[in-house]
């Protein structure tokens, strides 16, 4: 959607602005939808669930195709987020229960690599259909992608058995009880913390760049683009080493994410607001993201294993939530003084090190006499 702003801007004769609805409207549809979707996920089953939400997807791209308004564009955007939301959850949910612990995290890995590769190349890929073929090629191209996505999951996801399926009240318990575990909302804000540190500097990244070190809007997408990619990186390399999944190894990376987030504010005092004083923690801090979101994401919807659904999807709205505060928090930060953005950045940072700790507690060595 971001390289679709312009030309909608024209289409709708709208300012930018007004646009900028078209992103939020899609991020508070995943946080909004997506614990309803968990919970009905256990309730009536993975598979419908699943196969609902892409349906949904599907009609509203193909809608979208035929949208005349802003308005109308808007509320499709929140119908699209509702229907792809459901991927994100059942994914979560279907690797924590039918995968061994360390199989799960390996494919948590590559979940976490997914998600930092596209917002690498869906804009080009967004840029690329809208010059060769307008704004409704984009459409029919998320409603082809969509529909691919639901006849694979049609042929290979299995029925779930009646008796795997939860009463309401039975659902409804279980979520009150994800709400009352401590261990839940730490690895679930942990999540949200990564987001965060993303999110502040999405948010502001472009005018800071522009602004503050003369850096074109194409230059720094493909900056962004290289920074994106050290989170895939470090997503691989858990992936294909079950080392760095290991209690010493993640407390090793989580102590390295504490240096990282207090070397903002100290190149700050050091050397005011430079390009490397951004660049060098938010290159490394992406890199350990990506070696430490997998351990999170399993870590929540494991916390109580029969309610993975519920779990899942609350999760991903925590996430979601706090994205969008730190989001704004970023831009706040960066109309009162630019160089705030990275003590914004480094808060993010910081919190998510101490909800490790909260769901990390060092074991007690015994004692000998």
């Amino acid at each position: 959607m971001v390289p679709l702003i312009p030309l909608l801007s024209v289409t709708f004769d709208r300012n930018i602005g007004d646009l900028q609805y078209l992103i939020s409207i899609y991020v508070m549809g995943l946080a909004i939808s997506q614990p309803l979707v968990g919970m009905l996920a256990d309730r009536i089953g993975k598979r419908p669930v699943l196969l609902t939400g892409f349906t949904l997807f599907v009609v509203s791209s193909v809608v979208m195709m035929l949208a005349t308004t802003l308005q109308q564009m808007i509320a499709l955007r929140f119908l699209q987020a509702v229907g792809v939301g459901a991927g994100t959850v059942i994914a979560r949910s279907m690797i924590r229960d039918h995968l061994a612990p360390e199989e799960a995290l390996k494919a948590f890995a590559l979940l976490t690599a997914a998600m930092g590769f596209t917002p690498v190349i869906a804009p080009i890929l967004g840029g690329f259909f809208a010059e060769k073929g307008g704004i409704s090629s984009v459409f029919a191209l998320l409603a082809a992608l969509g529909l691919l996505l639901l006849l694979w999951c049609l042929k290979s996801i299995p029925k779930e058995p009646a008796e795997v399926r939860q009463e309401q009240r039975v659902t409804l318990r279980g979520y009150r009880s994800l709400l009352a575990s401590g261990l839940f909302w730490g690895h679930a804000c942990a999540f949200g913390f990564i987001q965060g540190m993303f999110f502040t500097l999405l948010s502001t990244g472009g005018a800071l760049f522009n602004q503050q070190f003369g850096m074109s809007i194409t230059t720094f997408g493909a900056v962004w683009g290289v920074l994106s990619l050290t989170y895939v990186v470090g997503s691989f390399l858990i992936s294909h080493s079950a080392k760095l999944g290991t209690p010493t190894w993640q407390r090793g990376t989580v102590m390295a994410m504490l240096v990282v987030s207090l070397s903002a504010p100290a190149l700050l005092l050091l050397n005011g607001l430079t390009l490397f004083g951004i660049l060098a923690p938010v290159a490394c801090s992406m890199l350990l993201s990506g070696v430490l979101t997998p351990a999170t994401l399993y870590g929540s919807v494991n916390a109580i294993p029969q309610y993975s659904g519920s779990a899942a999807g609350l999760s991903s709205a925590v996430g979601m939530s706090m994205a969008a505060l730190f989001s704004y928090l970023g831009a706040l930060a960066y109309e009162y003084q630019p160089w705030m953005v990275m003590i914004c950045f480094s808060g993010a940072g910081l919190g998510f090190v101490g909800c490790w700790h909260v769901t990390h507690p060092r074991a007690v060595e015994p004692q000998t006499s």
